[in-house]
């Protein structure tokens, strides 16, 4: 983990952290834990899901939300936007400049002092597009343009 943090740095811990920090893809905490459970197979569901949010607390990871569907994490901290493909749910990294234009647009029409935003770009990836996914088949990772469900 970090030197310094306020917590108790633990062999568990430091699974689940480098679980997410090595993922390819964005992952929820059922494929975390199905992860982390290969190397301690006596690891509990619960142990992971409270240390996933103790790392997103304390600005090792993020959590990610979307309405209905199940929270994913991202080792990549440090700010960025993302691409989220509404048919498959395909979640990519992207680096768009021009959010950035308008978080200080929002900052000077509202008068508030922002500290951070993310943006999520909606839709269609080009697997699906195409028509060409079949159920249950994985795209492949970050690097391909596309990632894992």
């Amino acid at each position: 983990m970090v030197p310094g943090q306020r917590f108790r740095n633990t062999a568990q811990r430091a699974a689940v952290l480098d679980i997410v920090r090595q993922s390819e893809s964005h992952l929820t905490a059922g494929e975390i834990f199905e992860r982390v459970r290969r190397r301690d197979p006596h690891i509990g569901y619960g142990t992971v899901y409270r240390t996933l949010h103790l790392l997103a607390e304390h600005g090792l990871i993020q959590e990610l939300t979307f309405a209905d569907q199940a929270s994913r994490y991202d080792g990549r901290v440090e700010r960025h936007d993302h691409v989220h493909c509404q048919a498959c749910g395909v979640l990519l990294d992207v680096d768009v400049p021009v959010a950035l234009m308008a978080m200080h647009v929002a900052s000077e029409q509202s008068g508030f002092d922002i500290d951070s935003h993310h943006t999520v770009f909606l839709g269609t990836c080009p697997v699906c597009r195409s028509g060409n996914r079949q159920m249950g088949t994985e795209q492949p990772e970050r690097g391909g343009a596309a990632e894992t469900r």
